[in-house]
C-alpha cells in the first residue's frame, strides 16, 4: 500500500499556505514527504495516508470522533472504508484540510459534496468548510443548468453503491428535480419567444438562432444509466414536457443503448441464425421495456415516428420482451399504420417468438405474420377491446355476419388512410408469399383481413396470390379465393 506523508505548511510569498518542496514522490498526487513526523495514519480502501491530526480534526467532525476512540494519544491509526468516492475523495478532502486549493468542478462536485457530508466537514467545525463550498457550487453552477445537472447526475452513478440512503435522498432527487424544472422553464420560454416573433414588441429578446432546438439538452441524457434515465423522464413527463420532445429524447437514448442483438436476416441462407449474446439480450430486454413504458400516450396522431416504433418492436421480439410490451407496440403501430412503409411491417420471426403456428413441418418462417395480423386489426379497430375515447365501437356485423366498418365514426380511420393501408397489405402479402414455409391459413387470414371496399382495385392481391401459388405448389387456387378467376 502506498504511504502519503503530508508536509509542513509554510506561508508562501503570495500568503497562501503551501508544502515545502521535495524531490521524493511516493503517491500519484505527488504530495511531498514532510519534515514533520506523522501522528495519524488513515486507511481508505487499499490506500494508506500518513497525515497529521490537527489539520483534519479542525475541519472534520467524523475524524475527531474516531480519534477520541483511539487509546494511543501520540500516534493513531484509523480506518475509513466506506467514504463515498473512496481514496480519491478522501485525498481531496485531506488536501482541503491542509489548506491546499481543491478545484470544485462538474466531475468531482458530487463526490466532494458526499464525502464532505460523510466526514462531517460542516460550518460547525470551520468557516467555509468543504461541504458548504460544494453546496454553493451545486446551487449556483449545477442546479441552474440542465446540462450541468445531467453531467453531475451521471457522476453520481459511480457513487451510488457507497452512498447512504440519506445522501441519495439529498442529492440525486435535487438534480432530477432541477432537470425537470429547468426543462419546463425552457419550454415555456421557447413558447413565449414564439409569441414574440408572431407579435413583435420593442422589448422582445432576440433568439439565439432558428437552428437552436428547444430540446438540445435531451441528447446528453444518453450518458445516464437506465435507472437514472427512467427517473428523469418520469419527472419531466410529470412536469408537462411536450410529447414530441419526450419522443426525441427516447429515440436518442434507444439509438445509443439498443444495439448488438443478433436478428436473423430473412435474406440470409434459409435457416441460418446469427449467434445471440444472451447477456446482452437480457439487458436490452429491460431497456426496451423501459423505453416502451415511457412512450407518450397512444394515439393516431402520436409524435412517435413509425420507423422508431417498428425498430422497437423488432428489438422487443429479438430480446424476448414481455408480451405486454410487444402488445403495446403493436397497438401503437396499428394506430399509425397509414404512416408505415413496407420495411416497417416486415417483422423478422424468431425461434423463441410466438410465430410457431406459421410453420409447416417444423420449418421456421421468415416473418412474424401473427404480429402483423394483430397490427392491421388494431388499425381497423376490429379487436373487441379497442374502443374510442367515449367507449363506442366503430364496427358492427351485417345480416350474414360479415364485419362492416363504420367509416363515418369520429374515431375511425379516414378512407384515404384505408386505401394506403390496403396497398401496404398487398405489398406485404407479395413479400411473405415468397416464403415457402408460410402456412396457407396464415396467408388466407392476411388476404381476407381488409373489407372488400378497402380496395379500389385488386391487382396487388392477385399478384400476391400468384406468387404464393408458385412458391407453394401443393396449393390450389380455389383454396385462396372464394371465387374463381
Amino acid at each position: 500500500m502506498g504511504v502519503v506523508n503530508v508536509g509542513e505548511l509554510k506561508p508562501s510569498i503570495s500568503g497562501k499556505r503551501t508544502f515545502r518542496p521535495t524531490s521524493t514522490i511516493r503517491h500519484a498526487t505527488e504530495w511531498p514527504i514532510s519534515d514533520v513526523s506523522s501522528d495519524l495514519t488513515v486507511e481508505v480502501g487499499g490506500s494508506t495516508f500518513a497525515l497529521h491530526k490537527f489539520p483534519l480534526v479542525s475541519r472534520s467532525g467524523r475524524i475527531r470522533k474516531l480519534l477520541l476512540e483511539c487509546k494511543d494519544s501520540k500516534t493513531a491509526r484509523i480506518s475509513i472504508p466506506h467514504i463515498p468516492g473512496g481514496a480519491a475523495a478522501f485525498e481531496a478532502a485531506a488536501k482541503f484540510c491542509y489548506g491546499i486549493h481543491v478545484d470544485i468542478n462538474l466531475s468531482n462536485v458530487a463526490m466532494l459534496r458526499c464525502a464532505s457530508h460523510f466526514l462531517e466537514m460542516t460550518e460547525e467545525f470551520a468557516d467555509k468548510n468543504l461541504e458548504s463550498r460544494a453546496e454553493s457550487y451545486l446551487a449556483h453552477t449545477v442546479l441552474t443548468s440542465i446540462p450541468n445537472s445531467i453531467a453531475v447526475l451521471h457522476t453520481c452513478e459511480t457513487l451510488t453503491p457507497a452512498l447512504s440512503p440519506e445522501e441519495i435522498s439529498n442529492l440525486v432527487p435535487r438534480l432530477i428535480s432541477a432537470i425537470a424544472n429547468n426543462a419546463c422553464k425552457e419550454q415555456l420560454a421557447s413558447g413565449l419567444l414564439k409569441l414574440d416573433h408572431t407579435y413583435p414588441s420593442k422589448l422582445a429578446i432576440p433568439s439565439s438562432g432558428p437552428d437552436t432546438p428547444p430540446n438540445w439538452w435531451g441528447k446528453s441524457l444518453a450518458v445516464l444509466s437506465l435507472d437514472f434515465f427512467h427517473r428523469v423522464l418520469t419527472a419531466v413527463k410529470s412536469k408537462g414536457l411536450k410529447q414530441d420532445v419526450i419522443s426525441n429524447i427516447l429515440i436518442n437514448y434507444a439509438h445509443n443503448s439498443l444495439q448488438g442483438i443478433a436478428i436473423r436476416d430473412p435474406q440470409l441462407v434459409k435457416g441460418s441464425l446469427l449467434v445471440v449474446d444472451f447477456e446482452l439480450q437480457k439487458r436490452q430486454r429491460v431497456i426496451v421495456e423501459t423505453i416502451v413504458g415511457l412512450l407518450p400516450t397512444q394515439s393516431r396522431k402520436s409524435p412517435v415516428p413509425m420507423a422508431f416504433l417498428s425498430s422497437l418492436l423488432k428489438t422487443a421480439i429479438a430480446a424476448s420482451a414481455a408480451n405486454s410490451c410487444r402488445s403495446d407496440l403493436e397497438r401503437r403501430i396499428g394506430l399509425q399504420l397509414d404512416q408505415a412503409i413496407l420495411e416497417d411491417v416486415l417483422i423478422p420471426a424468431h425461434a423463441h417468438g410466438s410465430n410457431h403456428n406459421n410453420t409447416t413441418h417444423g420449418a421456421a418462417t421468415m416473418y412474424d405474420t401473427d404480429s402483423i395480423l394483430r397490427i392491421f386489426s388494431f388499425f381497423l379497430n376490429l379487436d373487441d377491446d379497442d374502443d374510442d375515447d367515449d367507449g363506442n365501437h366503430h364496427q358492427f356485423r351485417g345480416e350474414e355476419g360479415e364485419m362492416i366498418y363504420d367509416f363515418d365514426s369520429p374515431g375511425s380511420p379516414k378512407q384515404s388512410s384505408i386505401l394506403k393501408v390496403s396497398k401496404l397489405l398487398d405489398n406485404y402479402l407479395a413479400e411473405v408469399a415468397l416464403d415457402s414455409n408460410l402456412l396457407p391459413t396464415k396467408f388466407i387470414a392476411l388476404a381476407e383481413l381488409l373489407p372488400d371496399h378497402a380496395r379500389i382495385v385488386s391487382d396487388g392481391l392477385y399478384r400476391a396470390v400468384d406468387i404464393f401459388l408458385k412458391v407453394s405448389p401443393y396449393l390450389r387456387l380455389s383454396h385462396i379465393l372464394h371465387e374463381p378467376f
